[in-house]
């Protein structure tokens, strides 16, 4: 009887092994992942030296970890067996107290100083005037939910680095920590600030930016989802974790712009994409490389160095500019042509601190330096 039973467990799990193994090398490699909204591990190329240096093999477990069968359900089993150990951390993601997932954000190199000394370069070289407003993350945000065993004084570091060489270079760089850190301005499941800390962060660019901020009321409040699951969800796997509310701050005039993203057409809102993995979307319908909001004319110009953080403080900014903004992990081209050829006298650079002390592509901005 004992036998039948060893002979029974091998041959499932040899089963199991070989069904696995026939879906691996039948189903076709997919490109993206939409749930983690990033790019999968593809195939990697065979070489000796690869081999013996390490690389192929690591690239290969990647590959295998990337694409294997049913992969976001092992992820999320995995994620929920943590949490009935008692690990409340799946994927770099942190299961915090009142069902925030918070994404591990230790940032060790940091480029802070070089892409600091690279906008004084390209302020000194434009003469345009230049803010610098960096994103507290959510590791920032919700640093009181954090376990105690999360070292903050990293965290704590990294800011105050951060606004002591601003001041070095003599930059505009606007404290929006403290005031972003107070209330519920970010989603509970994703990196990104909500509408409401779009528009806290709007309110104080203001002064700066020499524009009037409309008042709170003078928007209309619009839920369009509540479901939002954000990247940290997707990428850690807690599916269970309570849903997130898109709301859009509606207001007369806001569908009258004419907008482009790299020479397309495209809405200020696309509901198209509330059907989507990604619902953060609805926002200008994603990531381009460039984007020209523009209502009438002789309104000034505001180019705008940015990431995805942009896209929803985008309605907010576009009632005072005429916009033009530019995501330099995908617009390559020369940034310093464009201030001078559009007239823009005005710059904002609007990232995450996530981005913008890791990015190499601030870079991009020497462009016509040393032309």
């Amino acid at each position: 009887m004992k036998n039948r039973l060893n002979i029974a467990t091998i041959v499932s799990c040899s089963l199991v092994i070989v069904i696995f193994a026939v879906m691996f090398f039948v189903t076709p490699d997919k490109i993206m992942s939409q749930k983690e909204n990033r790019t999968l591990t593809q195939t990697p190329s065979f070489s000796i030296d690869q081999l013996f240096s390490g690389e192929y093999t690591a690239e290969l477990a990647m590959y295998i970890s990337d694409q294997f069968p049913a992969r976001d359900e092992f992820v999320s089993a995995k994620a929920y067996s943590e949490l009935a150990l008692g690990k409340r951390e799946n994927n770099g993601v942190i299961y915090a107290e009142n069902d925030i997932l918070i994404a591990r954000d230790e940032i060790k190199d940091n480029r802070l100083n070089e892409n600091l000394q690279t906008i004084k370069e390209f302020s000194d070289a434009t003469g345009a005037k230049v803010c610098v407003a960096v994103l507290p993350r959510t590791v920032d945000i919700f640093a009181e939910y954090l376990p105690n065993t999360y070292p903050t004084e990293n965290d704590k570091k990294l800011w105050q680095d951060y606004y002591t060489q601003a001041k070095q270079n003599n930059l505009t760089a606007p404290n929006l920590y403290d005031d972003l850190c107070e209330g519920n301005n970010y989603y509970h499941t994703d990196h990104h600030y909500n509408i409401y800390g779009a528009y806290d962060t709007y309110s104080m660019l203001g002064n700066l930016l020499s524009y009037t901020p409309k008042e709170l009321s003078y928007f209309k409040a619009e839920k369009v989802s509540s479901n939002f699951c954000g990247t940290s969800m997707r990428t850690s796997g807690f599916y269970l974790a309570p849903k997130d509310v898109i709301t859009l701050l509606r207001y007369d005039g806001d569908g009258d712009y004419t907008i482009t993203a790299d020479g397309k057409e495209i809405q200020m809102y696309d509901t198209s994409r509330l059907v989507d993995t990604d619902q953060y979307a609805v926002f200008l319908g994603g990531n381009h490389a460039r984007v020209d909001i523009k209502k009438g004319e002789g309104r000034p110009k505001l180019l705008v160095i940015r990431d995805s953080f942009a896209d929803s403080i985008a309605p907010f900014l576009a009632m005072h500019y005429d916009l033009i903004m530019l995501d330099l992990r995908y617009f390559t081209d020369n940034v310093q042509q464009i201030v001078a050829s559009e007239n823009a006298s005005q710059v904002l650079i609007l990232e995450s601190m996530s981005e913008f002390a890791t990015t190499k592509n601030i870079s991009y901005l020497k462009r016509g330096i040393d032309q």
